[in-house]
């Protein structure tokens, strides 16, 4: 039987996965100004959400997803479940994407997010209008959907240095038994 102390390691190993996602979560919750007259929420947690969903499904299950939305909203000031519903859709469509993307190169996977992003970011703008009855402008969700695709190769080289971190598990979404 193992003790404590031989589980420590591999608790230390998760908890530097689950610090980084936080402090992404965290740098989501900040708007960048711009010179153009808006300014730029940079969505860490769709880039968190998108890489894991794929590389790592277990460790984002769907009730740290919803929770992470809600809380999301809250701090946004956003109408609760918005993103909660936003998040929880692009985990479901791409943990079933997850087996094609694996062993695609980066590239592949990268204009997977730029479709992904975009459409999740698109998705946040039509629901957010449809709930405050009123239509912000759609150029911020290019700029936004511009600079996420764009620093999603930074971040995802991040998540990929912690991914190395973790342990191996066998799980239910493993594509070799």
């Amino acid at each position: 039987m193992q003790s404590f102390a031989d589980h420590f390691p591999v608790f230390l190993r998760m908890m530097i996965v689950y610090l980084i996602m936080f402090i992404l979560f965290l740098l989501n919750t900040v708007s960048i100004s711009t010179p153009l007259p808006t300014t730029i929420d940079v969505p860490f947690i769709i880039m968190i959400i998108y890489y894991w969903a794929i590389y790592r499904p277990t460790l984002i299950p769907p009730s740290m997803v919803f929770i992470a939305g809600i809380c999301f909203d809250l701090l946004s000031g956003l109408p609760v479940g918005l993103n909660a519903f936003v998040f929880l859709l692009l985990r479901h469509i791409m943990v079933s994407q997850r087996l094609f993307l694996t062993g695609q190169p980066f590239t592949v996977v990268w204009i997977g997010f730029m479709m992904a992003g975009l459409a999740s970011i698109s998705l946040h703008w039509l629901l957010l209008g449809l709930t405050m009855f009123q239509w912000g402008e759609f150029s911020p969700v290019f700029l936004t959907s511009f600079v996420a695709i764009l620093l999603f190769p930074l971040i995802s080289v991040v998540l990929h240095f912690s991914h190395k971190a973790l342990p191996y598990i066998q799980d239910q979404y493993s594509a070799v038994s």
